[in-house]
C-alpha cells in the first residue's frame, strides 16, 4: 500500500505545480493590470488666504483647474474607482511657481492597490491681481404688469447698494447690478425674488466666480407696492417766468394732462398738478425759450408718475420786453385815504402825478386812466404840515407800476364852518 502511495510521486508533484501555475496565469489574464481614465476631476485651490492677507486675489485660467486622471490598477479595482477616491489639490502657499503656475498634486484615498496615476496637466495657470472693493446701486427691472387698473408704485430692494470685492480687472468691468422680478397679477404690497446680475457696459453678464458680494448665492428680495392711477391736468405758475422788464407773451406745453398713481386717499382730491414758479425759466432767458421740466419733482410724497415718458414736459415760452406808457393823475383822480379828523387837504399848489406803467404791448393797448387806481394813506399824518407819502398804484393783472413813487401832500387845520 505504501509502495503504491509513492508510486509516480514526482509526476504528482509536477501536476500540482502545473495546476498552480495555470491558476495564476488564468487569474492574471482575467484580472490583469489595466488603465482607466477619470475625466474632469476638479482641482481644489488651497491656502488662498495667503494672497488675501496681502490684499491680492487669484484668478484661475479657464479650464486649467480640471484634470484627467489615468489610473493603472487591476481590472477588479478599476471598475470600482470614482473621482471622489482622489484628492486633487493646488497649494498656493507651497507650490506657486513663476508667479503664474501652481503644481497639481494627486492623492489616492481608497484602500485598494493601484499601480500608478498619470495626470493630463501638471499645473493650474493663475493670474494674481490686486483685490478691490466697490459699491454699486441695485437697479430693479419689473417683469409683467399688476392687476387691471393698478400700476407698480414703490419698488424697494432689500439692499439699495451692494458691495463687491474681487480682482480689479473684473470689478472694473462692472457697470451695473440688476435684479429682475415678476409682478404679473399682484395687488397690494408683495415681496418678489430674483437673482442679481452683474453687467458690463454692453449689458452682457459678468462671471462672478471670483467675486464676493451679498446675494451672490441666494435670492435677492424686492418689495413692490401697487397703486391706483388717475388722469389729472397740469398748470404752471408763470409769475416768475420772465426777468425784470420782460413779460411772458405766450406759453404752451404738451401733454396737458398726466396719469398719476398713489393710494385712493392721496389721489382722490387731486384734479390738477400745480407746478411752482421756480420750475420755469430759472436762467431768466428771453425771446423764444424751450425748456424741459421734470414735473415728477413736484409730486407729494407717495405719489408717482408711472409712465417715465410723461415725467418730463416740454414747455415753449415767448418772453418779450415790456413797453411803457405814461399817465398823468390830477388831485381829483387820486384817492386820499384815512384823512385825520380836524385836518383837510391844501391842494392849491398840487401838481399832477406822473406814472409810468409798463407791460406787454397788447395789454397796454386798451389801458385807460380809469383802469388805474392811485391812492395815498394819510393815517400817519397827525398834525398840519407838508408830508412826502408813498403812493399805492393798482393796475390790471400782468401790468407793472412803479412801487417807489412819493407824493408831497399839505394838510392844514380844517376851517371852522360858519352859520
Amino acid at each position: 500500500m505504501k509502495t503504491k502511495l509513492f508510486d509516480n510521486l514526482l509526476l504528482k508533484i509536477l501536476s500540482v505545480v502545473a495546476a498552480i501555475l495555470l491558476w495564476l496565469i488564468v487569474v492574471n489574464i482575467d484580472d490583469a493590470v489595466n488603465s482607466r481614465v477619470i475625466r474632469n476631476v476638479k482641482v481644489s485651490m488651497v491656502n488662498m488666504e495667503v494672497l488675501t492677507s496681502q490684499g491680492q486675489m487669484c484668478r484661475v485660467a479657464e479650464g486649467t483647474d480640471v484634470v484627467d486622471l489615468t489610473v493603472y490598477a487591476r481590472r477588479s479595482v478599476l471598475q470600482n474607482l470614482k473621482a471622489s477616491d482622489f484628492v486633487v489639490t493646488a497649494d498656493m502657499q507651497k507650490d506657486l511657481q513663476f508667479g503664474s503656475m501652481v503644481k497639481i498634486e494627486v492623492a489616492y484615498t481608497g484602500d485598494s492597490t493601484i499601480e500608478r496615476v498619470e495626470q493630463s496637466r501638471e499645473n493650474v495657470l493663475v493670474s494674481i491681481e490686486e483685490s478691490v472693493t466697490e459699491q454699486f446701486k441695485v437697479a430693479v427691472k419689473l417683469q409683467g404688469e399688476p392687476e387691471n387698473g393698478l400700476v407698480a408704485g414703490s419698488v424697494i430692494p432689500e439692499q439699495t447698494l451692494v458691495e463687491i470685492t474681487g480682482p480689479i480687472s473684473v470689478v472694473e468691468r462692472i457697470k451695473g447690478v440688476q435684479v429682475e422680478v415678476p409682478i404679473a397679477g399682484i395687488t397690494g404690497t408683495v415681496v418678489r425674488s430674483g437673482k442679481l446680475r452683474l453687467v458690463d457696459s454692453e449689458g452682457e453678464d459678468i462671471d462672478g466666480t471670483y467675486l464676493d458680494y451679498y446675494g451672490k448665492d441666494s435670492e435677492f428680495n424686492v418689495t413692490v407696492t401697487t397703486l391706483n392711477k388717475k388722469e389729472v391736468g397740469i398748470s404752471f405758475d408763470i409769475s416768475q417766468a420772465a426777468p425784470e422788464g420782460y413779460g411772458l407773451d405766450s406759453i404752451s406745453y404738451k401733454p396737458e394732462t398726466v396719469t398719476i398713481a398713489g393710494t385712493s386717499a392721496q389721489i382722490r382730491p387731486i384734479l390738477n398738478l400745480d407746478i411752482p414758479a421756480e420750475a420755469l425759466n430759472p436762467n431768466k432767458e428771453v425771446g423764444r425759450v424751450e425748456q424741459t421740466v421734470d414735473i415728477s419733482r413736484y409730486l407729494e410724497e407717495g405719489i408717482v408718475i408711472p409712465d417715465a415718458d410723461e415725467r418730463e414736459i416740454v414747455v415753449v415760452m415767448e418772453i418779450v420786453q415790456y413797453v411803457s406808457q405814461n399817465f398823468s393823475f390830477t388831485s381829483d383822480q387820486i384817492q386820499y385815504q384815512n384823512l385825520p379828523e380836524g385836518l383837510e387837504l391844501d391842494l392849491s399848489e398840487a401838481v399832477p402825478l406822473e406814472v409810468q406803467i409798463s407791460g406787454l404791448e397788447a395789454k397796454l393797448a386798451g389801458l385807460t386812466a380809469e383802469s388805474v387806481t392811485v391812492s395815498v394813506d394819510l393815517s400817519e399824518c397827525r398834525r398840519p404840515g407838508t408830508y412826502s407819502l408813498p403812493v399805492t398804484i393798482s393796475v390790471p393783472e400782468s401790468l407793472k407800476a412803479p412801487e417807489d413813487l412819493v407824493l408831497s401832500v399839505t394838510l392844514v387845520r380844517k376851517s371852522p364852518q360858519r352859520d
